[in-house]
């Protein structure tokens, strides 16, 4: 709220008191008269008009309009990542390292970096599960941060930090310049995956085995704008606001899991059987479903690439702000084309358990998700990925690019509307996309 000024509070005396009213203290009144009944003052006063908060438009410059629309000025930061992770289903716990190449171009040279650790909301006294007003009673450790280094064009090696719930903050050495200047973070980490109370990101038993919805997986940079500078705010369960880039992220798990995530596959032949290949490739010149990976398969050896041991799922995904995925051996995986209003095509893919199938419940995902896709592109914005990836799993109507997480128990009307609301939210968030 803007203060209240002088002017306001003389204002508000003088509308409170009767035209041509003595601005003096009455005499005394003799004991021995009556009390005169105050004078009743009929008056348009409105207080919450007076002192109502004044919103103006941000001025118009370069960088903005006053409608916020990107001026001929305009900047934007970028933040590119490879991240290679880890997932052990006997710990519950993700390990990775990342190297993020931040490139500054804003008019600023930065003397600092601020990165965003949003698992720290899952440690015990952290603001955001004060915030959050329920009485949580399960927490995790959130980022262990095993290193945290940068390399710039003056500096090499481990870097000192500070910590603070769930933001990072990096003082530099010397400053990062302004318009073109670009170093790198490379951090290694590892945290233990929440269960169902981590909401937006969790892992839920099956009895195929367990599903893990694995977001907010990586420390990723803050925003630096022309309207705030850093955005420092801490993660409060709220949405995102985060820079664009470029993702390319491997995921490596036991053999017989299947790793669904945003963006594109780019090892299929490598951890996909020929059967697989094939059906995936029929897939994507269908517009009926076409089952990937059956449920006579999750107990099949034979439809596993490896028999044991380990294998990479690498996926890459261009100009977004996020990525996420999940990861399980019990996924039944189906797929169908979506054909956009602009002639390209993108796939509609479901990853749901044996228990979850059905034409009355997640069978029909993908029939829900290529509607959804393609009705929402032909009426307002056409999407803008090459997939769209609904997952059953234990962390129900959540989206994040590309990616849907939906419940196990989801059937029905309540699976439709859920698939249109969430991807409606991705297709949503192109408005406001400028990424390069």
């Amino acid at each position: 709220m803007r203060p209240v000024g002088l002017l306001n509070v003389f204002l508000f005396a003088a509308a409170c008191s009767p035209a041509g009213a003595p601005q003096t203290a009455p005499a005394a009144q003799s004991s021995q008269q009556a009390p005169v009944a105050p004078k009743a003052v009929n008056s348009a006063y409105d207080p919450r008009k007076t002192f109502a908060p004044l919103s103006l438009p941000d001025p118009v410059n370069g960088y903005r309009s006053s409608n916020g629309a990107p001026g001929p000025d305009y900047w934007q930061n970028s933040a590119d990542y490879e991240i290679h992770a880890s997932l052990d289903p006997v710990k519950k716990e993700l390990t990775a390292a990342e190297v993020i190449t931040y490139t500054n171009n804003s008019p600023d040279a930065l003397t600092s970096l601020w990165l965003q650790l949003d698992q720290n909301t899952y440690r015990q006294g952290s603001r955001g599960a004060m915030a959050d007003g329920s009485e949580q009673k399960e927490f995790t450790d959130g980022y262990l941060l095993d290193s945290v280094e940068v390399d710039s064009e003056s500096r090499h090696g481990k870097s000192e930090y500070l910590v603070s719930d769930t933001r990072l903050q990096i003082p530099l050495a010397q400053a990062l310049r302004a318009r073109g200047g670009q170093l790198r973070i490379r951090i290694q980490y590892h945290y233990t995956v929440p269960g169902v109370f981590g909401d937006r990101t969790s892992w839920v038993e099956t009895p195929k085995g367990a599903i893990y919805d694995i977001a907010q997986w990586y420390p990723r940079m803050a925003v630096y704008d022309d309207l705030h500078g850093w955005d420092t705010q801490p993660y409060l369960a709220n949405e995102f606001y985060l820079e664009y880039g470029h993702f390319d992220y491997y995921v490596t798990v036991p053999s017989n899991m299947i790793v669904a995530g945003s963006g594109e596959l780019q090892n299929p032949r490598e951890v996909l059987t020929k059967t697989a290949l094939g059906r995936l490739d029929q897939a994507r010149g269908s517009d009926r479903t076409v089952v990937i990976r059956s449920a006579a398969d999750i107990d099949d050896p034979a439809s596993a690439r490896k028999s044991s041991g380990t294998q990479t799922w690498h996926y890459r995904m261009d100009k977004t702000r996020d990525v996420a995925f999940s990861a399980s051996s019990a996924f039944v995986w189906d797929a169908a084309r979506i054909q956009l209003p602009d002639g390209r095509r993108s796939l509609a893919m479901s990853f749901y358990p044996v228990e979850s199938a059905g034409d009355a419940a997640w069978g029909r995902s993908t029939e829900y998700l290529k509607h959804a896709v393609e009705e929402f592109s032909r009426r307002w914005s056409v999407y803008p990925y090459p997939v769209a990836v609904n997952v059953a799993g234990g962390t129900s109507g959540m989206e994040y690019p590309g990616m849907l997480f939906d419940g196990v128990k989801d059937k029905g009307k309540e699976l439709f509307w859920i698939t249109a609301h969430e991807i409606g939210h991705t297709l949503g968030l192109q408005h406001d996309q400028i990424g390069s």
